[in-house]
């Protein structure tokens, strides 16, 4: 396991600037990047409309927020060209895949099983707690918020995708930028994101309470804030793996 810097408790403040900076300096690469993202989510949800299955929206949003880190790999060899004082091109940001992929996919493939574990117990709750909800979305939102049923299938999903997206949150929150940045197996970079989630939790939980909002208010601007949110969050995460482990 590696050895992990102490990191100051406003940290995360700092890692949001300085991904805005990042942003800023290569906002061709990174909002194309987000695009991609916001039109494969776009696709997705008028297919959900399209079979009137609109009210498993909400699960297909939040399911996404538990397999970003994994695309976001791409983005983060933005920050990492920026930083040796390269110019970002879209070439850069597949350029460590070929010699990394298997560790890459290896991680990639514990966040797709949590994201298969997430869609596998909301349709267990909504069949146990709310059989009878409707399917249609304004419908749905309403039973949710109006309804004695639709109230307790909220707050239980709520939990269950709260502790999947923490697991999440600490599988991923250091282990991809380190294995772009690092020739490290998949184990170590998982055991050292977990290592600094467990000892340093107020500055880590902090940075997941700040990813959630700024990727809640760009899902709230019907998807479209995604294409900034999203490079945004993934520029951050970089210099937030940058606190942790310096250049070696």
């Amino acid at each position: 396991m590696m050895t992990l810097n102490h990191v100051r408790r406003d940290a995360p403040w700092k890692w949001l600037r300085a991904g805005w900076q990042d942003l800023m300096r290569a906002p061709r690469v990174s909002l194309t990047y987000g695009g991609i993202f916001v039109l494969i989510g776009a696709i997705i949800i008028l297919g959900l409309k399209a079979t009137g299955l609109s009210s498993s929206i909400p699960v297909a949003l939040s399911g996404f927020a538990l397999i970003a880190p994994a695309f976001a790999v791409g983005i983060y060899q933005v920050s990492r060209a920026l930083e040796r004082g390269e110019t970002p091109r879209f070439r850069v940001i597949i350029s460590r895949f070929p010699d990394r992929i298997s560790q890459i996919g290896f991680l990639s493939i514990l966040l797709a099983l949590l994201l298969l574990l997430w869609f596998r117990v909301a349709q267990i709750l909504l069949v146990v707690l709310a059989p009878d909800s409707p399917l249609e979305a304004p419908a749905f939102l309403n039973y949710l918020l109006t309804d004695s049923a639709g109230l307790t299938l909220l707050t239980v999903g709520t939990v269950f995708g709260a502790a999947l997206a923490t697991l999440a949150f600490a599988i991923s929150a250091l282990s991809f930028p380190l294995l772009v940045d690092r020739d490290i197996d998949a184990i170590t970079a998982l055991a050292t994101s977990f290592k600094a989630v467990m000892t340093q939790p107020f500055v880590m939980l902090t940075w997941a309470w700040l990813i959630a909002f700024v990727m809640g208010a760009g899902s709230a601007l019907f998807g479209i804030g995604i294409a900034v949110a999203f490079p945004w969050i993934a520029l951050a995460t970089w210099h937030a793996y940058r606190d942790f482990l310096p250049p070696a």
